[in-house]
């Protein structure tokens, strides 16, 4: 009974060894790749994110994450945050958020950037992104604010009519003070002729 364990046991070894060889003879196929990325748009000296899915069309687990292109090969002043790997297991679909910072002086302009699934012994898949980079939105034009009049400080002045009223009241005032100072001179005048 020894012995047909120890066979069986040498048997699974050969049979596992011979599988490995036969699977790095074999030519690799590319079953994880990433789905199609919509446009995207950042304004200088600004951040902007995006969503990148990786789908596992084989028959393996994957430890997947995402391939950017080198820096030289970026539009001017555009840089790429790395993303963190994911295990994506077979039929299987996983998102990565990717995020893109442009530079207060990154060139203007539309660029196609490339993105690929990046697996040890998988093909990169490149896909394909439009990038643009918008100049900065100039700052807007405050609105125009109402003109307010001082307040004087001083002692308000009378309207004129106030003032024509007040000098009609003096020259009154006048006129009967005259009148009555005759009146009274003429009376007293008066008087004084009855005596004698």
């Amino acid at each position: 009974m020894k012995l047909i364990i120890h066979a069986l046991l040498v048997w699974l070894v050969l049979v596992t060894l011979a599988a490995s060889a036969m699977e790095d003879d074999m030519p690799y196929t590319d079953y994880a790749t990433p789905g199609t990325i919509p446009p995207i748009e950042i304004w200088q000296g600004s951040i902007a994110t995006s969503r990148v899915s990786i789908t596992n069309h084989g028959n393996l687990c994957y430890d997947a994450s995402l391939k950017f292109p080198d820096h030289q090969d970026l539009p001017p002043g555009i840089t790429i945050s790395p993303v963190e790997s994911q295990i994506l297991d077979v039929g299987e679909t996983a998102w990565y958020q990717i995020t893109i910072r442009a530079s207060e002086n990154a060139s203007v302009g539309t660029y196609t950037i490339r993105i690929a699934d990046n697996i040890a012994n998988d093909p990169y898949t490149w896909q394909s992104v439009e990038l643009s980079v918008m100049p900065q939105p100039l700052p807007p034009t405050p609105a125009p604010t109402a003109r307010v009049t001082p307040i004087a400080r001083s002692i308000p002045t009378r309207s004129t009519r106030e003032e024509g009223a007040e000098a009609c009241g003096t020259d009154v005032s006048i006129v009967v003070r005259v009148i009555v100072i005759a009146f009274v001179a003429a009376g007293i005048a008066v008087v004084l002729w009855r005596r004698r």
